[in-house]
């Protein structure tokens, strides 16, 4: 039997969880504000606003380029950047379609870290184009904080307990196929893997420490919650997953609180996962794991 969620009525959770206090920072006086062309990466239905950067993607201030002075996904290319858009983005938000452009002509290069953002960011264009219109004032981050994130990419996927974690190298020239670095929904990139803002295991030997600078933190935790389908988003595999010894130890009974399948309500309408692990997607063996990240900067 299928079930269709009524536009609207899906649960707003970010892929995000915080375990213990932390700081957040503010860097100067004046709020800090996301690039007014950064492209959703994801819609928020119920007041069908556009999502530009979400809870759990890590952050920094470009240095340089069109950015400049403006909170962007960290990361560390130095070519190109695709800033993947619809072709509804404009008509809806007044979003122009930015297109591939190289990472010194959007923020001069990388954007090193500075903190995790801790809520999801609607985009700045909507307060440009409606004066009576604003969902975000100011962009917050955490800096030292414990977190759970969803394993979402293949280089999540990779990191163990201990690693040093670091912004991904999306993009990279080691990356089969390279693709180039990219940013945007996860139905809209040619590869959510090549996905700035992104986590991955820091190994020095790699580049002989050179990017230590994109290192947010450490690894202390990591859960295989449940088994399904191979390379799948959990929110679409409800039905087929089952709770590993892990997941069953960590969610302690979820799956006993009678939910209504197709509403994302955490319970027996997520098989017993919490609602904000519902944009995990599993790697080529069907395992679904969430990772608790020290970020320390």
């Amino acid at each position: 039997m299928a079930f269709r969620t009524p536009r609207g009525y899906a649960v707003n959770r970010p892929p995000y969880q915080e375990l213990s206090e932390g700081v957040r920072p503010e860097h100067r006086a004046v709020p800090a504000e996301a690039w007014t062309g950064l492209p959703p990466v994801r819609v928020d239905e119920v007041h069908h606003d556009p999502i530009v950067i979400d809870a759990g993607t890590i952050v920094g201030i470009a240095s340089g380029g069109s950015a400049s002075g403006k909170i962007f996904p960290a990361h560390a290319a130095t070519g190109t950047i695709h800033l993947a858009f619809t072709s509804d983005d404009h008509t809806n938000w007044s979003l122009t379609d930015q297109g591939t452009q190289t990472a010194a002509t959007l923020t001069a290069g990388p954007v090193a870290p500075l903190g995790v953002c801790y809520q999801p960011i609607y985009s700045f264009m909507l307060q440009e184009v409606w004066t009576n219109y604003k969902r975000n004032d100011n962009v917050g981050f955490v800096t030292d904080y414990l977190i759970q994130v969803p394993a979402i990419t293949t280089r999540e996927h990779g990191i163990q307990y201990g690693d040093l974690v670091a912004v991904t190298q999306a993009g990279g020239a080691g990356d089969t196929p390279y693709t180039g670095a990219e940013y945007g929904r996860a139905g809209e990139v040619s590869s959510i893997n090549e996905m700035i803002g992104r986590f991955e295991r820091y190994d020095p030997a790699d580049d002989n420490g050179a990017r230590m600078r994109f290192v947010i933190g450490r690894c202390v935790g990591v859960v295989q919650f449940a088994t399904g389908t191979a390379s799948t988003k959990l929110a679409d595999d409800y039905s087929n997953i089952s709770l590993t010894t892990q997941g069953t130890a960590e969610f302690k009974g979820l799956d006993k609180v009678q939910t209504v399948p197709g509403l994302s309500v955490a319970g027996s309408g997520t098989s017993g996962t919490p609602g904000w692990l519902r944009d995990a997607r599993s790697d080529a063996a069907g395992s679904y794991v969430m990772l608790n990240i020290l970020v320390r900067l």
